[in-house]
Parts: C-alpha cells; sequence; structure tokens
C-alpha cells in the first residue's frame, strides 16, 4: 500500500537556499506552463468562426470565449518548455513531474467542461497562475534518487549543480525501508519545508480477517462537546472527549483575531502562519489519535464493523451562531471519517458510513421508526425526548444518554444490511459511557497490546511498524 509520510526538513542554510531555489524555479515553470497551454488554447478557438461570442448571463449581456475542451497535453508541454531556463535549472525528471501537475490540471478541467455542458456545475476556467516569486513543491521519483551512505542523493542539473558550495542529501527517517521508497518531495508550508516521503511497505488489504465477528459493530454519532460518542453491540459505549478540540480551535481564533484587529481581510503575516500551522498540527494529531484508538478498540473486541453516522454537507451553510459554529463546525470529524477509511482495510474492519437523520429524536428503546430525511410521514413523533442536555428520557420513564441513544439508533438503521446482532445493546450499555482522553490516556504500550492480542501475528503486520 502506498502511503505519504511527512517529516519537517532539517537543513543547513546552504541546503535550504539551495531547496528554496529549486521551489522558485517549480513555481516559475508552472507559470509558464499555464501561459503557454493558453496561448495555444486561444490560438487554436481563434481559428474557429464561432468560438468568440455574446451570451446572456441572467441579465446581463456578456462576451468572451466559449467553453471548450483544452486539448494540450503534458508531452506538448515538455517538448515547448524543454528550452525554458527554469526547466533547465532543474533535474529532468522534477522538472517533468512539474509540467505533469499541469497536465493533470488541464484534464481535470476537461472533466469539468462536460459536466458544464450537462450542467452539474458554473463554468470553469482554466488553471491560474501562481504568485510571482512564490515556491511550489518539487517532486523527485525514485529513478532520479540514489541512495549510498544511508541518504538520497536527487538529481541536479548541471546548471545548479556548477553553482553549489555543499553536497545536497536527503537523510531517510530511521523508520522506513530505503527500497519503500517511490517518490519524494520537498513543499513549502507556512514558512516551512516539509519533506513528504511516498513509499510503498506491500502490504495488501486485508478482505476477511479470521479475528474479527462481522455480526459485532462499533456505532459512533459524532458532536462537539462530545466528539465521537460510540455504542457497541457486546453492550459498551464510550465517549471520546471533543472539550480539548474545542479549546484549541478557541485559541486559535482569538489569537488570529488578536494578530488581525484593525487590518483588512486578506491581511496575513508570519505570526498567522505561525498559528495556523501550530493549529493544523493539533487537529491532525487528534485526528490520528482517534483514528487509531478506534481501529484499536475494535481488533481488541474483535468487532468487524464500525458504522458512523454522517450527513454529507451538514457543516456547510451552518447556522448554529457565531459560538456554535466555532464549537461545531471546524471539528474535523470529516477528516476522522476519510482517516478511518484508509486505515480499516488493512485489519479488515469494514466501515459503512450512513446518514443520521432522526436517530437524536427517536427513541432507541422503544424502537420507533427510522426514516431518512425528507421522508418523515405526517403525524410521526417520537416516543421520548430530550429533557435536558445529554439526557434522553425514554416512554416508559427511563433516562439514558442522550448521545448513545443516537448512536444505538445509527446502529439500528443498518443492522439488517450489516446483519448486526443488537441482543446485548440494551438500557445499561447506553446510560454511563466511559469517557476517553485522547491526549492523557493513550500511550504506545496500549496501542501495540490492542494489536497484538487480536492479530497474533496472523497478519503479516509488523509490531514495529511506525503506524503503530
Amino acid at each position: 500500500m502506498y502511503r505519504t509520510i511527512p517529516v519537517k526538513a532539517r537543513f543547513t542554510d546552504e541546503e535550504k537556499l539551495f531547496w528554496i531555489d529549486q521551489c522558485e524555479h517549480a513555481n516559475s515553470l508552472i507559470n509558464c506552463a499555464i501561459y503557454a497551454t493558453k496561448q495555444r488554447h486561444y490560438a487554436i478557438l481563434q481559428e474557429s468562426d464561432d468560438a468568440f461570442s455574446t451570451y446572456w448571463r441572467g441579465d446581463e449581456l456578456r462576451y468572451g470565449w466559449k467553453t471548450y475542451r483544452c486539448n494540450i497535453t503534458y508531452p506538448e508541454l515538455d517538448k515547448v518548455l524543454k528550452d525554458n531556463p527554469h526547466y533547465k535549472a532543474m533535474a529532468a525528471q522534477s522538472a517533468q513531474q512539474t509540467l505533469k501537475s499541469v497536465g493533470e490540471s488541464i484534464t481535470s478541467y476537461n472533466g469539468l467542461v462536460k459536466a458544464y455542458y450537462r450542467g452539474d456545475v458554473d463554468r470553469p476556467s482554466l488553471p491560474n497562475y501562481r504568485k510571482r516569486g512564490g515556491l511550489a513543491a518539487v517532486t523527485f521519483p525514485r529513478q532520479a534518487l540514489t541512495y549510498k551512505n544511508d541518504c538520497f542523493y536527487p538529481s541536479i542539473s548541471k546548471e545548479t549543480k556548477q553553482h553549489l558550495l555543499t553536497e545536497i542529501t536527503l537523510q531517510l527517517p530511521d523508520f522506513i525501508n530505503p527500497d519503500w521508497v517511490r517518490e519524494v518531495q520537498i513543499r513549502p508550508c507556512y514558512g516551512e519545508l516539509w519533506i513528504d516521503w511516498v513509499i510503498d511497505d506491500a502490504k495488501q488489504p486485508i478482505d476477511v480477517n479470521p479475528n474479527l465477528d462481522y455480526t459485532q459493530a462499533w456505532s459512533f454519532d459524532h458532536g462537539g462537546t462530545n466528539w465521537l460518542t460510540g455504542v457497541s453491540t457486546r453492550g459498551k459505549s464510550l465517549i471520546i472527549d471533543g472539550r480539548k478540540l474545542k479549546s484549541m480551535n478557541q485559541g486559535y481564533c482569538r489569537k488570529a483575531a488578536k494578530y488581525k484587529q484593525g487590518k483588512s481581510d486578506f491581511y496575513w503575516d508570519s505570526n498567522l502562519d505561525r498559528v495556523q500551522l501550530k493549529r493544523n498540527n493539533q487537529m491532525r494529531d487528534a485526528i490520528n489519535k482517534a483514528a487509531r484508538f478506534i481501529v484499536n478498540k475494535c481488533l481488541n473486541d474483535g468487532i468487524g464493523n464500525i458504522v458512523i453516522g454522517w450527513n454529507e454537507g451538514q457543516k456547510i451553510g451552518s447556522s448554529m451562531g457565531k459560538r456554535g459554529n466555532q464549537n461545531f463546525v471546524v471539528i474535523p470529524t470529516g477528516r476522522l471519517i476519510e482517516r478511518l477509511k484508509q486505515l480499516c482495510p488493512e485489519y479488515g474492519i469494514i466501515l459503512t458510513i450512513t446518514e443520521e437523520a432522526y436517530t437524536s429524536k427517536a427513541s432507541y428503546l422503544d424502537g420507533d421508526s427510522l426514516h431518512k430525511h425528507g421522508e418523515k410521514p405526517n403525524g410521526w413523533k417520537p416516543s421520548g425526548q430530550r429533557v435536558k442536555r445529554g439526557m434522553y428520557k425514554s416512554r416508559d420513564g427511563f433516562i439514558i444518554n442522550a448521545d448513545c441513544n443516537g448512536s444505538a439508533n445509527i446502529m439500528r438503521k443498518v443492522a439488517t444490511q450489516l446483519g448486526l446482532n443488537l441482543a446485548e445493546v440494551g438500557r445499561a450499555s447506553l446510560t454511563v459511557p466511559q469517557r476517553i482522553d485522547l491526549f492523557t490516556r493513550l500511550n504506545k504500550s496500549y496501542r501495540k497490546r490492542c494489536v497484538a492480542r487480536i492479530l497474533s501475528g496472523s497478519c503479516n503486520i509488523s509490531l514495529e511498524s511506525p503506524y503503530f
């Protein structure tokens, strides 16, 4: 399986100057490729009699080029720009990778043109120019890298090599086997340089794990203070605390407002770079810890299914007020789901995403019917109700945790589809869930113990891997 491992670069001053120069050349080469593409594209349109015309957009009469596919390909760009000074300043294969990224953008534009004429998207435009003097990522495929003395030596063009003051090397992290490396990318990020190691560790997804029971599942309902509330078909429940995430986001918003006070909406400086990078790193750390904890929980309990309630686009245009939006919308649950999509196939766990309409209103204990969004029949009323924050009262007067009730209903929506056994999900498991703090309760020995207990070496996964 291919993976990308980002590592913060620690270059000497001479090395840093070299990589900044290469990133500047990559940025300029992209602009040159976009310019050549547009010139060639509009030259082709000029040969057509009806490519330039007037048209109505609502009540406005406009004029301009009609939207046509761009027939410029990567080989043509490579042929046109081969003598470009920015191309020559970079290693040949690195410059080709930069031009391929422009070719991929053109392919994406052509796909949008088709969707535009079907009426699926707004009118697309060719790629925009990058900021002059900016930095772009520099990519080296494996063929452009030489491994010796525990380091990788990237290819360097003749025009640049004669001006070097030091030898350029890329130090391989200890936990990466040099045979795994397929590509290396040096990219700028918030005023710093990062190295992305693209590796292939030859691991294959597991279709069926004999150590997991696929009639059992963990179901999760997402929120704010209670980031994820889980209920298991084995009669367990838990809450992954989200108060720390809310605190991190509030701290970021407070600092950003302080630095932007009295400035325009588009103002940005190095201080804002710093706080933005810190916040993004904190969110990524929380996502990785939460995803790993959920997977380890399934492995430890021998459970083969994960069910998450998620309404696509529910955070777009949210109007819960300034404080409500800050505490809910910015919590990165969508990115957590994407991370789980990457982790689950490694262990044979089935991840199911289902819509969560009416799961918070309906009573699980009373077996209320669950409908999809917009399909609720007239006169439908839930048997129970939420009496206060975090407390749900059933028809018979039983008090359970409101988020656990929602999580259990999410599981009930897909129980028939997945063949789940809900016999052990009762009032006891929905009343007092265990609260988990990702930042204080988890440690490496716990993660290794969970994997070792369920896999016992049968899945060909090394417990010394850095991903544990």
